[in-house]
């Protein structure tokens, strides 16, 4: 549990997550994508703890901020942030350490078949459609093996058939994987399709929480 202060805006939040794909569920603004900033530790909470598998990550009290690089955490942001000099099969390999990071690494290989990505390792990322651009940054974000998967809105940019394929291939994927996870969206189809937890922002708080469906319906959101 943390809070955040920025301007007039105030954040509270209360998680809890221990396997699967848990969904931060609410309007734009309510702040579901401040929530996972401060958990990949992009933002500083202004007091709270945050705890992964068993490490403190951030204590207030204690001092303890531990910087985005030593979390242990895979982000996918809303924008792709591709590195345009490298291809395909670089770009995924870019967060492993440098001695790791040949496209011939088997474990990149094996990621690049998941994701359907293999015959476009050596494509440049500006060639790619949004979906093929989508996966690439799945793959970068699972190849370091993370604690946890940090994804903000991760199929906003997609239309319709787009989405539902994209959704098709993580959620086999992050099945293969058990990679818990943390999904941000205002989409009910994706929370349905994707989430066994929901917690529900508004105005910068938790206010409820459990299945989709069931969170879904307490709150008479049409489902």
């Amino acid at each position: 549990n943390f809070s955040v202060d920025i301007g007039d805006f105030a954040l509270t939040v209360e998680l809890q997550l221990d396997s699967g794909v848990l969904v931060l569920f609410g309007p734009s603004g309510a702040g579901k994508s401040l929530t996972v900033s401060s958990l990949g530790g992009l933002v500083q909470p202004t007091s709270g703890t945050i705890v992964l598998n068993g490490q403190t990550i951030f204590n207030s009290v204690e001092g303890v901020n531990l910087p985005t690089r030593d979390r242990g955490i895979g982000y996918v942001p809303q924008q792709d942030s591709l590195f345009p000099f490298l291809n395909v099969a670089e770009n995924v390999a870019f967060g492993l350490p440098r001695g790791r990071r040949s496209p011939a690494e088997p474990k990149l290989a094996k990621l690049l078949d998941e994701l359907e990505l293999t015959h476009l390792a050596k494509a440049n990322p500006t060639s790619l459609s949004g979906g093929e651009r989508r996966r690439v940054a799945f793959a970068r974000a699972l190849a370091v093996e993370p604690k946890l998967l940090l994804l903000d809105e991760p199929f906003a940019s997609l239309d319709r058939a787009g989405s539902s394929r994209m959704r098709s291939v993580l959620s086999r994927v992050l099945e293969h994987h058990g990679t818990p996870t943390v999904l941000v969206t205002h989409d009910q189809s994706e929370a349905l399709e994707l989430g066994d937890q929901l917690v529900l922002f508004e105005r910068g708080r938790t206010v409820d929480c459990g299945t989709p469906q069931k969170v879904l319906a307490r709150q008479q959101i049409v489902v």
